[in-house]
């Protein structure tokens, strides 16, 4: 079932210093910040004294998460919240995310990015030892490794670092266990995740433009194959994997990041501005116009214009109450979104 499903979502997380009734209603902001990652599902899960209470449900943040909704969750020290995007696949309320489990050990919620190659390996030799899963998302697999794991080490941190040392592919991980919270990228860094501020707190985002609508402040991306930290009010990190080749998703660049956006010390705006320049020394045409179709080519054809001298104007114009067509899971779906724009 996994190699049907190709996730490239969105995770935002906080843990705050002193216990606040507003980590909710920050992480639903910050969600809302990377709606254009994913419009299927959503959800958030709170850190409330070690018992971890979510919501999660199909459906926009600002349809799932509505006044009444926030006000219920609890008041905690952590959050962690997801956007979901799925081109394919069941778009049902429990695939939506975080994915929170109760073991043995404690608490665990765990919040993911990316999709595994390995995903249907994984799943049949945790069947094979009595594993049952009720999702069609290869995040349930993570999940279920970092709790077989945690079941025979010392810690948290150690059982994560050994599930990824099983991983293939791309996943970018917020983790958030009775105490602590996690954040890991996977060694290539195929899917962007980055770490800012927010007052005293402590923020994780897909995507950098989450801490500016917050009013927060970049402070760096997490490096590829690194684990970051958070417990007893202190950050700590280590990268595991140093030596593995890079290599960013370049769909982010082109299309799926936002353009206020930096990934990876780059700028998601100047890098389509880019494009549209290199584009026009590459195959420069004579025209009267050079426009771009909303709204990730608009970048790009600002830069075309600017390295060819042919004026820039708009053409297309795209509605603003429908969300990104491609990222609906059929193809009827999509073909309805385009005729409604």
């Amino acid at each position: 079932m996994f190699n049907k499903i190709k996730e490239e979502c969105g995770i935002f997380g906080i843990y705050s210093k002193k216990q606040e009734d507003k980590l909710a209603y920050t992480t639903c902001i910050g969600l809302s910040a990377l709606q254009h990652r994913g419009e299927e599902s959503c959800g958030i899960a709170v850190n409330a004294d070690g018992i971890i209470n979510y919501h999660k449900d199909v459906g926009l943040v600002s349809d799932v998460f509505a006044k009444r909704v926030l006000e219920k969750m609890p008041e905690g020290k952590m959050a962690i919240g997801h956007v979901r995007y799925s081109t394919t696949g069941l778009d049902k309320k429990e695939n939506a995310q975080p994915m929170v489990i109760r073991h043995k050990k404690g608490n665990l919620a765990v919040a993911h990015n990316g999709n595994l190659t390995n995903a249907i390996e994984l799943k049949r030799e945790l069947e094979d030892h009595g594993s049952i899963f009720t999702t069609t998302s290869d995040t349930e697999v993570i999940c279920q490794i970092i709790v077989r794991e945690r079941l025979k080490t010392a810690s948290i941190e150690e059982a994560v670092v050994n599930t990824m040392k099983r991983l293939k592919g791309a996943y970018s991980l917020l983790i958030m266990s009775s105490k602590k919270m996690i954040a890991v990228r996977d060694p290539q860094g195929f899917r962007p995740l980055c770490m800012g501020k927010l007052d005293d707190d402590i923020i994780f985002a897909s995507e950098s433009c989450a801490f500016e609508i917050l009013g927060g402040e970049f402070i760096r991306d997490i490096q590829p194959g690194e684990m970051v930290i958070v417990s007893d009010n202190k950050v700590t990190s280590e990268n595991y994997f140093p030596n593995e080749k890079h290599g960013m998703c370049v769909f982010e660049y082109i299309y799926f990041a936002r353009p206020d956006s930096i990934m990876d010390g780059v700028s998601i705006h100047r890098f389509r501005e880019d494009t549209g320049r290199f584009l026009a020394k590459q195959a420069p045409v004579k025209a009267d116009i050079v426009a771009g179709v909303p709204d990730s080519g608009l970048d790009a054809a600002l830069g075309y214009s600017k390295e060819s001298g042919i004026p820039y104007d708009i053409v297309f114009t795209k509605s603003k109450y429908i969300g990104r067509t491609f990222i609906q899971n059929s193809q009827n779906k999509r073909q309805n979104s385009i005729a409604l724009n």
